[in-house]
């Protein structure tokens, strides 16, 4: 019995995961349906509503397991100094890997990515430097941890779009320099 969670249901996911990136790699978002990727990934429509309610869910699910995956690629915390150059350069280069899915989710992005699992950043990194600025205001650092991520974002979703061309050292430079001067990272 496919199970959530069992060996048959995770296989399916991948099965569906691949033909989704094959599919994006071929033709534009709107042009694909459920039933492409279902015919592609060999499952039945029935399959693929059991794990997503909509191509776009399934698109923010795809993104959760590489930011998983991106998350291993870290080195261990404290060797490297967060938004810095350096830490900028293994998402970068991940992201150069993953160009395709990249250049669908950043452009249909719906909100910002700390809504999206990246709490424990917020509490162990962003929040502590906030407060260190003298910043306690909840709302404050929300107004410039939102302009942090809009430029961070649109930065990189004109990089994915003109094919990742520029190096990832100059790109980590210009994310670099979007860093709230009130961090005091320089």
């Amino acid at each position: 019995m496919n199970t959530k969670n069992n060996r048959q249901y995770r296989e399916a996911a991948r099965d569906m995961e691949q033909a989704m990136l094959e599919l994006m790699n071929t033709m534009p978002l709107k042009k694909i349906t459920v039933c492409r990727i279902c015919s592609r990934a060999g499952v039945n429509r029935s399959t693929f509503y059991a794990h997503y309610s909509d191509i776009y869910h399934m698109i923010d699910q795809m993104e959760n397991n590489l930011r998983r995956e991106l998350m291993n690629e870290y080195p261990v915390p404290g060797m490297v100094r967060p938004f810095s150059v350096e830490s900028f350069l293994p998402f970068l280069r991940f992201i150069r890997e993953h160009k395709d899915f990249y250049k669908i989710a950043l452009g249909t992005r719906r909100e910002f990515p700390i809504e999206q699992g990246f709490e424990p950043l917020w509490k162990q990194v962003i929040r502590p430097m906030f407060e260190k600025a003298g910043i306690h205001s909840e709302s404050e650092m929300m107004f410039y941890f939102v302009g942090f991520q809009a430029s961070f974002t649109m930065i990189l979703k004109r990089w994915v779009d003109q094919g990742c061309e520029e190096r990832e050292e100059r790109m980590a430079q210009i994310l670099h320099s979007t860093v709230p001067s009130v961090w005091g990272i320089s």
